[in-house]
């Protein structure tokens, strides 16, 4: 694949490198935002060789490219340069037009899209230890082993600090201004401050509610949000002649302030209420959780929306040291389109769609389903179906069995090892249980269509 020449047919297909503002990517996605949506091509994108898909998102596009996303975002970004579009730029329209809760969901999965490629690192890093403890290939107590635990822990513990960089990005504000209130939300010696038994300290006679802000995710989006109205008010007020050093130290000051005194314990206040909500969720309906997930995980990755949910994931993880209602569905889900798609790949008569449906089913066993979703399901309505039924049949087996992940990883064969521990087993029955009923649900609808 000549990498050089689909990367031009991509720009060109969006309107040319004058409306881009800047593109970023995921494990199988480009994501682009532009000047002006209208201007891109959609049809025309969705017909270039390797590309699955498009799908809008706020302000840009999505666009689906497989195993192959990290070479063409490579050979976009060694021919083009898309700075000057984007200090040129005001916010697109299409962002301001767009449905106010599909914004913010897009936005949400902005932030945590460049946290994958750390997140997948410490979960699988996780499911290594969890494996050398379960068959006792290294002493627990020796150092060895206390290195690898902490490596799979740290970037958990401190995913604030991360997102506090990708949210500042995403927001258009100083992300070091944003980093080092984060930093002293999570400074050790903050803590210190309270005596034994103390919730509250003083700061110039207010109180401060102390609250932990390890793995702290909505503060952190607090920060952000008021971050800009901040930022806006300084350069408006303070003089230029001093600007210099005045605006970064009042900046600072005032949101760091503000974020102890009210955004910090708001959030921890928020916080506290989805722990509960999800406590009551896990205990009393992981079932019927496993089941809506399993059956819809794949109309939410067709738009993007399910990396909208992983501060959700990521405060299960917090909660209990592992995940007790994603893993489960996201296995049920993936595994259930595997089997569709491999069911369809062999009732199908055309030689064509055997390959595309073949390829793309493999694919999809080992954790991309991008390709499968947009080259056969949203094309053929029966794999869709069987799918969702298959889908939502292993999650409804999940929840019921109880199913644990110990990281975080795409679903797939080749991340199996997330599952590892006490409901391994568990696992491995939802995921037979996917591929078996997805693929025979496939087989029968298609052979009975070609029979009518």
């Amino acid at each position: 694949m000549n990498y050089n020449e689909l990367a031009n047919e991509i720009i060109t297909s969006l309107g040319g490198p004058e409306n881009v503002r800047s593109v970023e990517h995921c494990s199988t996605r480009l994501r682009f935002q532009l000047n002006d949506v209208s201007k891109a091509d959609k049809e025309k994108l969705g017909s270039l060789d390797k590309v699955a898909g498009c799908v809008d998102q706020a302000g840009g596009l999505q666009i689906i490219i497989g195993t192959d996303v990290d070479n063409v975002f490579k050979a976009i970004n060694d021919q083009y340069s898309f700075a000057a579009a984007a200090d040129a730029a005001e916010e697109a329209p299409a962002d301001q037009n767009m449905n106010p809760f599909r914004r913010f969901m897009n936005n949400l999965a902005d932030c945590f899209v460049p946290l994958i490629p750390a997140l997948i690192a410490a979960g699988l890093m996780s499911a290594v230890v969890t494996l050398i403890q379960t068959f006792g290939w290294l002493n627990p107590e020796g150092t060895t082993y206390g290195i690898l635990n902490i490596m799979g822990k740290a970037p958990l513990h401190f995913v604030g600090f991360m997102l506090a960089a990708t949210a500042a990005k995403k927001f258009k504000v100083n992300p070091f201004i944003t980093m080092s209130v984060v930093a002293t939300l999570m400074y050790p010696d903050l803590a210190g401050l309270a005596k034994e038994g103390e919730n509250y300290i003083s700061f110039f006679g207010l109180p401060v509610r102390m609250a932990s802000y390890s793995s702290a995710i909505v503060p952190v989006l607090l920060t952000v949000w008021f971050q800009r109205y901040v930022e806006k008010f300084m350069k408006r007020f303070v003089p230029k002649a001093v600007a210099t050093f005045m605006e970064p130290l009042l900046t600072y000051f005032v949101l760091a302030s503000v974020v102890l005194l009210i955004l910090g314990p708001a959030a921890s206040y928020i916080s506290d209420g989805i722990a509960a909500v999800l406590n009551l969720v896990v205990g009393k309906y992981n079932w019927l959780v496993g089941m809506f997930l399993g059956a819809t995980m794949i109309l939410l990755i067709s738009t993007g929306l399910h990396y909208s949910l992983m501060p959700i994931v990521i405060g299960a993880f917090m909660m209990k040291g592992y995940d007790t209602f994603w893993a489960g569905p996201s296995f049920a889900s993936n595994m259930a389109l595997a089997g569709a798609v491999l069911g369809y790949a062999v009732a199908a008569k055309g030689t064509k769609e055997k390959e595309v449906a073949s390829s793309t089913g493999v694919t999809a066993l080992l954790g991309i389903t991008e390709p499968a979703i947009y080259s056969v399901a949203l094309k053929k309505t029966k794999v869709m179906l069987a799918t969702i039924i298959a889908g939502g049949v292993a999650g409804l087996i999940s929840g019921i069995l109880g199913v644990n992940s110990y990281g975080m990883a795409p679903a797939g064969l080749t991340s199996i090892a997330v599952l590892a521990g006490p409901t391994f087993l568990h696992g491995i029955i939802t995921i037979v249980c996917a591929v078996a009923l997805g693929f025979v649900l496939s087989f029968v609808l298609e052979k009975k269509e070609q029979a009518k």
